[in-house]
């Protein structure tokens, strides 16, 4: 399968301990800091795929790995945090979806359905990016959109994921989500300013987030392919029609509507009595992004999924 280090831009190398190494180019000696993540570009099947990977540089005794899917304008990146939270005790896989993050947007119109091809090549290639021996399968973490491919991953490929996190997913009604109109005149408003001023604005509408989340979201928001946003977005299937398909343990990790969140409890219960293979639904105080707005209580949920897989 090929693939090409971005960290580097050469070929992938395998392995080395993990931690903080130098390496040298010409005169100069450079720090390679090991809580970066490793990017790698993936050859798919409708194109390349960009691949985020924590830790940078296998573990010794790895453990396993999670496969983390993002939301609608934001990036692989994103789970940096949620990997450092997690002590880095387990391999973080993140890829950016079509028109998000370093993965170019596909030609003709924008069906979140579609984002399986690329996802389905990082699953089959995890032993691969994810160092020699991780073939046990992984467990499999959706937020927002990416819940509805993470979802279809699971239905896909049995075999390879171990269990399913869904965080306040998308499409769990047929209430029509956020339009794509009304999405790019936000970007384009967030876009006008720099990076610093991105970052403040996180800052000020999300003051619960914890700090090391505002660079990633703000670079994210940057980083999207407005193209995708000039004509409607195809949601496809509703999550409970997926989740039929879907024969591994789920939790659904949903926020509150008055605070943000886009799960009411009615929606939770219809998505877990779809799931033929048992489900736990966590409902915290907080509003569309568990992780970043209850980061204890969703690690701790996701930890107890991860020690089981």
């Amino acid at each position: 399968m090929p693939r090409y280090d971005l960290s580097r831009g050469s070929p992938n190398p395998a392995g080395g301990p993990f931690g903080r190494r130098r390496r040298e180019h010409e005169d100069a000696v450079v720090e390679e800091d090991a809580a970066a993540p490793l990017t790698v570009l993936l050859d798919a099947a409708d194109g390349p795929v960009t691949v985020r990977v924590w830790p940078r540089l296998p573990l010794e005794a790895p453990g396993p790995v999670l496969l983390a899917c993002h939301g609608w304008t934001d990036s692989g990146e994103v789970f940096g945090p949620l990997a450092t939270a997690l002590d880095r005790r387990w391999t973080v896989v993140a890829p950016d979806a079509p028109g998000h993050g370093g993965t170019p947007l596909r030609p003709g119109p924008y069906v979140v359905a579609d984002h399986l091809t690329s996802a389905l090549a990082v699953l089959d290639g995890l032993p691969d990016l994810a160092g020699s021996g991780r073939t046990h399968g992984a467990v499999v973490l959706g937020h927002s959109m990416g819940a509805l491919t993470a979802a279809r991953l699971a239905a896909a490929r049995p075999g390879l994921v171990r269990a399913l996190v869904l965080e306040d997913p998308a499409r769990t009604t047929l209430r029509r989500p956020r339009s794509a109109a009304r999405m790019r005149t936000w970007l384009r408003g967030l876009r006008a300013g720099d990076h610093l001023s991105r970052v403040s604005w996180a800052a000020a509408n999300h003051p619960d987030w914890p700090a090391d989340e505002l660079d990633p979201w703000a670079r994210s928001k940057a980083e999207v392919d407005l193209a995708q946003l000039d004509g409607p977005v195809d949601w496809g299937e509703p999550l409970p029609a997926l989740l039929t398909d879907v024969r591994v343990p789920v939790l659904i990790v949903h926020g509150d509507v008055r605070r943000g969140g886009i799960v009411s409890p009615a929606a939770a219960g219809r998505c877990a009595a779809a799931c033929p293979a048992g489900t736990a639904v966590l409902a915290l105080p907080v509003g569309h992004c568990p992780r970043r707005e209850a980061r204890r209580a969703f690690v701790a949920a996701l930890s107890a999924v991860l020690d089981q897989a």
